[in-house]
C-alpha cells in the first residue's frame, strides 16, 4: 500500500476486561512526540466492548483523536477480527504511521495487518524517532542484541512498529486542547474465519505474574534444580513483588508455564530490575533482557555468559544467596507489650 496523501500517527491500544494497559500510554507518550516531529495528529485506537469510560483515561496523554471500535463482534480479543477490523479502518482513513504494543496480542495484530496491508512491519522496537532528515526510524536490536538496527520504510504506507513495554515513562501532555470522540462499530466480512471461540479462561498467575508489566522479574534457569525449588523463588518474588520468568529449559522442563518464558521464542522484558537465578546466558535468553535496567545475576559458575550483561554479578550457589536476601527483604515482627 503506497499513498503519498497518507497522515496521522496512530497509537492502538489495549484493554483487557475494561481496563487499560498500561502500555498504550506509553505509546501515547512516544506517539505525541512523534506527531508533534511531523505536524500530524496523533490517534489513539481501542477496540473492544463497552469502552464509553476509556477516553477519560486517555485524555491526558495528548491524542488528537479518539476511536473507540465497540461491538458484539469485538467483545474478545480474536486476532483475525480485530485485524479485519483495523484493516478496513486503514484503508478508510490511511493513517502515515500505526504503532502497536509489542505483547502478544500486538505482536498477533500487528503482523496480521501488515500482511492485509502488504507492508512491512518493524518488530520489538526500542526506540521510535524523526531523524535529522525527517524521517520515522524504528530501532531495535538484531543479531541476538549485538546491534541495533535503524530501519526506515521510505515508500510503503502505513509505516508498522511494535514497541516493547517499559521503553518510554508515560508522560501526560499538558496540552490544553479536548480530543475529539468518535465511537465506530466494527465492520467484519460474512466470510467465516477458520477460529472460533468457544469458551475463555482466565489465566491464573498469582505466583508468576505479568511480565509485561512489572518492575521487577526473577528469572529462573535450570540450575534451580527442581520444580519443588520454585517455592523460595516464589516467596522471594512475593518480597520483591515481582514477576516470575525463566529459560527455555525451565519451561521446557514444566516448571513454568510457556507464557512465562523469557527470550528469543518467548517474551522480551524491560523491567527496572531483572535478578538471573541459576541462568548461563544463552544468546536466546539474552536477547529477552537486553533493555532491563539493571541485571543482577547470581550464578556459580565465574564463566556464565549472564555476567558479561550483568550490572551487578554474584558467584555463589543462589542457594545460599536467596535465603539471606530473603531474611533481609522480610519485614520486620510485630512487637508484643
Amino acid at each position: 500500500m503506497v499513498d503519498e496523501n497518507s497522515t496521522g500517527i496512530w497509537v492502538i491500544g489495549e484493554e483487557k476486561e475494561g481496563k487499560l494497559a498500561p502500555v498504550t500510554l506509553e505509546l501515547l507518550t512516544i506517539g505525541r512526540q512523534l506527531a508533534d516531529s511531523l505536524r500530524q495528529e496523533l490517534v489513539v485506537v481501542i477496540i473492544g466492548h463497552q469502552l464509553e469510560h476509556m477516553s477519560r483515561l486517555l485524555v491526558d496523554y495528548g491524542p488528537d483523536k479518539i476511536l473507540l471500535v465497540a461491538g458484539e463482534e469485538t467483545r474478545y480479543f480474536i486476532p483475525e477480527t480485530y485485524s479485519e477490523v483495523l484493516s478496513a479502518l486503514v484503508e478508510q482513513r490511511k493513517p502515515f504511521a500505526i504503532l502497536f504494543p509489542a505483547t502478544y496480542d500486538g505482536r498477533d495484530v500487528a503482523a496480521r495487518l501488515a500482511a492485509k496491508l502488504g507492508v512491512g512491519l518493524a518488530a520489538d522496537c526500542t526506540d521510535l524517532k524523526i531523524d535529522e532528515a525527517g524521517r520515522f526510524v524504528q530501532v531495535r536490536p538484531a543479531f541476538g542484541g549485538n546491534l541495533m538496527a535503524v530501519i526506515h520504510q521510505p515508500t510503503a504506507r502505513p509505516q508498522l512498529a511494535t514497541l516493547r513495554p517499559r521503553m518510554v515513562k508515560p508522560n501526560k501532555s499538558g496540552r490544553k486542547v479536548s480530543p475529539s470522540v468518535e465511537y465506530i462499530k466494527p465492520r467484519i466480512s460474512a466470510k467465516p474465519f477458520t477460529k472460533s471461540l468457544l469458551r475463555t479462561v482466565r489465566e491464573v498467575a498469582e505466583e508468576s505474574g505479568n511480565l509485561d508489566e512489572a518492575e521487577v522479574v526473577i528469572g529462573v534457569g535450570r540450575g534451580i534444580g527442581s520444580s519443588e525449588n520454585m517455592r523460595i523463588v516464589n516467596h522471594l518474588a512475593t518480597l520483591l513483588k515481582a514477576a516470575i520468568g525463566g529459560s527455555r529449559g525451565v519451561v521446557d522442563a514444566g516448571w513454568l508455564p510457556h507464557t512465562q518464558q523469557i527470550g528469543l521464542t518467548g517474551r522480551v522484558i524491560s523491567p527496572k530490575m531483572y535478578l538471573a537465578l541459576g541462568i548461563s546466558g544463552a544468546v536466546q535468553h539474552l536477547v529477552g533482557v537486553r533493555t532491563a535496567k539493571e541485571i543482577i545475576a547470581i550464578n556459580k559458575d565465574p564463566e556464565a555468559p549472564i555476567f558479561k550483561v550483568a550490572t551487578f554479578g554474584i558467584v555463589a550457589d543462589m542457594f545460599s544467596v536467596i535465603p539471606l536476601l530473603a531474611k533481609e527483604l522480610e519485614p520486620p515482627a510485630p512487637q508484643t507489650t
